[in-house]
C-alpha cells in the first residue's frame, strides 16, 4: 500500500470515528429529551392527582391541610424546571439555539383575585336609620343581617375556592413552561391565603 493510500485510509478512519461519535452524541441527546418528556408526563399526572386532593380539601374547608398540597406542587414544579433546563441545553447542542419561550408564557396568563374583588360582608353599620319600633324589629333586623352575612360569606368562599382551583389546574398544565408555573403557583399561595381568611 502506498503512503498516499495509507494516509487516505487513516483520514477515512478518523472521519468514521468522528461520525460515530457524532451519532452517539445525537442518540444520547434524544435519549435525554425522551427522559425529559417522560418526567414531564409523570409529574403532570402526579400534579393532576394533587390538584384533585386540593379540590377535596377545598370542599371540606380543611384550610390547615392545603399548604402541604401546595408544597407538593412546588416540589413537582422544581423537578420539572430542572429537567426543562437540561432539555434547553440539549436543544442548544442539537439546534444551535434555544427556543424563545415568550410565546409560551403568553399561553399561561395568571388570573388574579384580591380582597377588593370579593363581595363585602355587611355589618350593622350599613343601616343608617334602622327605624326599629320594637324589640322584635331589632331581632328581625339582626336575623336578616345574620342571614345576609352567611350568604355573602358562602359566596366569598365559592369565589376564592374556584379561583384557587383554576390557578392550580393551570399551573399543573403549564409544567413544561417553568416560568409560567412559578407565577401561577405564587398566585395559588395568595389565593390560598384569601380563601383561608374567608373560611375561618
Amino acid at each position: 500500500m502506498t503512503e498516499t493510500a495509507e494516509a487516505y485510509e487513516d483520514d477515512l478512519d478518523g472521519v468514521l470515528r468522528n461520525v460515530e461519535l457524532a451519532v452517539r452524541a445525537v442518540q444520547r441527546a434524544f435519549c435525554e429529551i425522551g427522559r425529559c418528556n417522560d418526567l414531564l408526563d409523570r409529574t403532570q399526572g402526579t400534579g393532576g392527582e394533587t390538584a384533585r386532593d386540593l379540590d377535596a380539601l377545598l370542599r371540606r374547608r380543611d384550610d390547615a391541610a392545603v399548604p402541604a398540597v401546595l408544597d407538593r406542587l412546588d416540589a413537582l414544579a422544581a423537578e420539572v424546571a430542572r429537567s426543562e433546563a437540561e432539555r434547553a441545553v440539549v436543544k442548544r447542542i442539537l439546534d444551535g439555539e434555544v427556543d424563545d419561550i415568550g410565546d409560551d408564557l403568553d399561553d399561561w396568563p395568571v388570573p388574579a383575585l384580591a380582597e377588593r374583588d370579593l363581595p363585602r360582608v355587611p355589618t350593622v353599620h350599613d343601616v343608617e336609620n334602622p327605624r326599629d319600633r320594637t324589640l322584635e324589629d331589632v331581632w328581625e333586623r339582626d336575623r336578616a343581617l345574620t342571614a345576609e352575612r352567611q350568604r355573602v360569606g358562602e359566596e366569598r368562599i365559592r369565589i376564592t375556592s374556584e379561583h384557587l382551583h383554576t390557578v392550580v389546574s393551570r399551573a399543573v398544565d403549564s409544567f413544561g413552561t417553568p416560568e409560567a408555573t412559578a407565577a401561577l403557583l405564587a398566585e395559588a399561595r395568595r389565593a390560598y391565603t384569601l380563601w383561608a381568611s374567608c373560611v375561618r
